[in-house]
């Protein structure tokens, strides 16, 4: 789980380091291309939250993970703290596959709410649990509820902030 988080954030660093840095896209020396190539380390996640549910009652665990990382700042300048919550579920094999993710960071939450889980719940009473998700933004907050199938999520309830 922690793999896939890293992957999202990684995935959302890149899009916005090439959002600021315009379509140029800079030389790569020797070492940078060898660099590039080799695996990239691990990330070092705080705050990690992971809960495990069986939503439908039928052995298939559905996981919820949330972290927050923040890279090591390489100037004087602060660097933005990113938010992932990462919904997978495992297969028989016992391989994660991502079914939602959400990466957001403190400077964008205007646009890009934090997604914090509060709990799987039966909103609807067929015995199938959903989950309760609150989108926090800059200023406000509102609620989600989402229905897992069985590889996307599907709203049943989005709320909008105040």
């Amino acid at each position: 789980m922690l793999a896939l988080a890293a992957e999202e954030v990684r995935a959302r660093v890149k899009q916005l380091s090439g959002l600021m840095a315009g379509s140029t896209v800079p030389a790569r020396s020797s070492r940078q291309r060898e660099a590039a190539t080799t695996k990239p380390a691990q990330l070092n996640f705080d705050d990690v939250q992971l809960n495990t549910f069986d939503l439908s009652s039928s052995n298939e665990p559905t996981m919820v993970l949330a972290a927050s990382w923040q890279m090591p700042p390489h100037t004087n300048e602060s660097q933005p703290k990113y938010f992932v919550t990462l919904v997978a579920r495992q297969d028989i094999n016992g391989d994660f596959h991502k079914i939602f993710s959400s990466v957001t960071d403190n400077q964008h939450l205007d646009v890009e709410p934090k997604f914090e889980l509060i709990d799987a719940v039966d909103v609807d009473g067929d015995g199938r649990g959903e989950l309760l998700f609150r989108k926090v933004y800059d200023a406000s907050s509102a609620f989600v509820v989402y229905r897992v199938l069985a590889d996307q999520v599907y709203a049943l309830f989005d709320g909008t902030p105040p």
